[in-house]
């Protein structure tokens, strides 16, 4: 049975984030001036994928906290704008394409987001979703645990929850989509000192939302002993000095299901064994 999605359905899920405060935080970053290079990688990948799909897409949206600015990099000036509340507001439209840009890390009901996505497309139409999950940040998650050690005798959390690839996957197949096919790609980045870093994730409206997070600024004791722990630890040697940060992109592939598509082939409907393609291998 395919998943309906209802407007009460987080109402008993404990509450991961804190969404007052991504907005806060995103609010900020526009006034720093936004940091997008994971914004253009992303953009980037769109292209390839839409170069493989040989497809016009007539009524597309995007849906995030920057989607001007992707309407107009992926050249879609027709495309609507959605913002990436909890229950998104797609007006009773309907369309063929949907992007789902950076911002599905940050939702409690990441399932939610996608089971609205795919009733609001056409039949046969085609999700995007990019986000953040596996190892991103784990450099800075690692040493902010050992200076919190250190310093503090306990540790909070600072760095989110990162999902991994193979439950990404399941998320799509749990929303209803079809031909669902999850990749993810690593960006290596090269920092001079961890505050630069820091200054980064400010500037890309990535800082702390977490709800259990501390609410009290960070120590200077903590904060000088993460960057030396930082810059022990994750040397970018390679790259003659520096640290490095890894940045994990996931991307989520997806069409609404129609009876015209390709199916997969019923189990034991094969009329030719792999010992026939393959030949046997003896010992």
């Amino acid at each position: 049975m395919v998943a309906k999605y209802e407007r009460n359905l987080m109402s008993n899920t404990r509450k991961i984030f804190d969404m007052l405060a991504l907005r806060m935080h995103q609010r900020r970053a526009k006034l720093l001036g936004s940091v997008d290079f994971v914004d253009k990688f992303s953009i980037n990948q769109v292209h390839e994928r839409l170069s493989d799909i040989k497809r016009t897409f007539k009524y597309p949206a995007i849906i995030g906290q920057k989607t001007s600015f992707w309407a107009k990099k992926l050249g879609l000036n027709n495309a609507i704008l959605i913002d990436d509340d909890d229950h998104l507001d797609f007006n009773d439209k309907k369309f063929d394409f949907i992007i789902h840009a950076l911002s599905l890390h940050w939702h409690d009901d990441p399932v939610g987001q996608l089971i609205q996505v795919r009733q609001a497309l056409e039949p046969d139409g085609l999700m995007l979703a990019f986000f953040l999950g596996g190892e991103t940040l784990y450099e800075l998650r690692t040493v902010f645990e050992q200076a919190e050690l250190k310093t503090e005798n306990g540790i909070s959390p600072r760095v989110a929850p990162m999902i991994e690839l193979r439950d990404a996957g399941d998320l799509l197949v749990r929303a209803g989509f079809a031909l669902s096919v999850a990749d993810s790609t690593d960006l290596e980045v090269i920092y001079t000192t961890p505050i630069e870093l820091l200054h980064d994730l400010r500037g890309m409206g990535e800082t702390n939302i977490m709800v259990d997070r501390r609410k009290n600024f960070l120590k200077r004791e903590t904060l000088k002993n993460l960057i030396e722990l930082y810059a022990t630890q994750f040397n970018a040697h390679k790259y003659d000095g520096g640290v490095k940060a890894t940045f994990q992109l996931f991307c989520l592939t997806g069409w609404a299901p129609s009876k015209n598509q390709q199916k997969p082939l019923r189990r034991g409907s094969a009329t030719h064994s792999f010992t026939d393609v393959l030949g046997t291998y003896k010992l």
